[in-house]
């Protein structure tokens, strides 16, 4: 998805691919064209009408992706003029005939892109009018046509490959049109599907860990102030200072749903700020030993991913683990990678073991970025052993 993206170009034109096209067009088709207005052997108004023809054919290909419905109509009403213009003489370059028909001219041919960027960009119903605007031409140019006695081959033979080639290229261009936004729509949801599934995996990790942080320290401190009033304020420092960092994880995270040219997101976190988690969950009450080597350099997706890994394994331990349990944490270099595992004594509960979203989360986070992860009972506690690639 993926999607094209309109290249540099002035504002009011279009894309560079568009450009592009509009100029390899004309230097194609033009050169045919040009000796039939001149040698046409028309009064000067239709000559005047024939080259505007030209000119409104040609132009709106380089417009066609800006403002497709608009180009299009530009385009099929050249094409009428073409057809509207009186026969032109034989004896030019483009047949070797009596007089025939301007829209004979390979000029005619713009009307296929102008068609395909309609049918592409521009939003219903108009796609379904153009393709009956099409259609309607081809009709029209046939019916133009009739008599025509200049063709190197059979009558039927002909009209057959002219009916076909009309026709035919019309349909085709309008199909792939329609095939291309419907491809592009498809990426869209897809994309904005991933990143809902994001956030709830973030949301996921921010809350579920400071909740259980916050709930921890309630009871503790429920159970405790009683017997040592003094430790009241510390609770309570803690409680406060894991509901901060939390509110700043999450303006960090909304802001994505905010304009693109915000500059006020906040960083999210990394192996950097492994020893900060570790120490608000120590204040729960939980033994945690944290093992990490130094010097890692990562991208800022691959330390996010280590960091959510480990706030969710020891979110578990807190809210399932019972007892008192302890847990450690190791993040060392293996293979071209990060391993990191994170085990603890305890009972696992059935939401540990996998029904809950917090391990389905840890395994689109880590598969995001290629790496690959395990969880589940071992010795009597639980594991969770994760790889991630540098």
């Amino acid at each position: 998805m993926s999607l094209a993206v309109a290249g540099p170009g002035p504002r009011w034109l279009g894309s560079a691919e568009q450009l592009v096209l509009a100029a390899a067009m004309a230097l194609v088709l033009l050169p045919t064209a040009v000796p039939a207005v001149r040698d046409g052997g028309l009064s000067t108004p239709w000559v005047a009408v024939l080259a505007g023809a030209l000119l409104a054919v040609h132009a709106p290909i380089a417009t066609a992706r800006r403002w497709p419905v608009p180009s299009f109509a530009v385009g099929a009403l050249a094409c009428a003029a073409l057809a509207a213009v009186p026969d032109l003489a034989g004896a030019t370059a483009v047949v070797d005939s009596p007089d025939y028909s301007a829209i004979l001219l390979p000029s005619s041919l713009c009307f296929l892109p102008l068609l395909y960027a309609v049918s592409t960009h521009a939003r219903a119903p108009w796609p379904t009018v153009a393709l009956g605007v099409g259609l309607a031409g081809c009709c029209v140019a046939l019916a133009r046509l009739w008599g025509f006695t200049g063709a190197p081959i059979d009558a039927w033979a002909w009209w057959l490959l002219l009916g076909a080639t009309a026709f035919g290229g019309t349909v085709a261009a309008w199909a792939l049109g329609r095939y291309r936004a419907t491809r592009a729509a498809q990426l869209a949801e897809r994309l904005v599907a991933d990143e809902r599934r994001r956030i709830a995996r973030e949301m996921h990790d921010v809350v579920a860990h400071s909740l259980a942080v916050v709930v921890s320290h309630a009871e503790a401190g429920r159970l405790v102030v009683p017997n040592a009033p003094e430790r009241a304020s510390e609770i309570l420092d803690t409680i406060a200072e894991t509901g901060r960092e939390a509110l700043i994880e999450m303006r960090g995270l909304l802001g994505v749903l905010r304009d693109e040219h915000s500059t006020t997101e906040e960083p999210q976190p990394g192996l950097a700020e492994l020893p900060a988690l570790v120490d608000r969950v120590r204040a729960a009450g939980i033994e945690v030993e944290l093992t990490a080597a130094e010097d890692l350099r990562v991208s800022p997706a691959v330390g996010l991913t280590v960091y959510r890994v480990v706030q969710e394994a020891l979110t578990n331990v807190t809210r399932h683990a019972g007892g008192q349990p302890t847990a450690r944490v190791a993040v060392t270099a293996a293979d071209g990678g990060l391993e990191v595992l994170v085990t603890n004594t305890g009972t696992a509960s059935p939401a540990a073991s996998g029904a809950g979203r917090g391990i389905a989360g840890m395994r689109e986070r880590v598969r995001a970025v290629g790496g690959t992860i395990e969880a589940g009972p071992v010795d009597g506690g639980w594991r969770v052993r994760a790889r991630v690639p540098l």
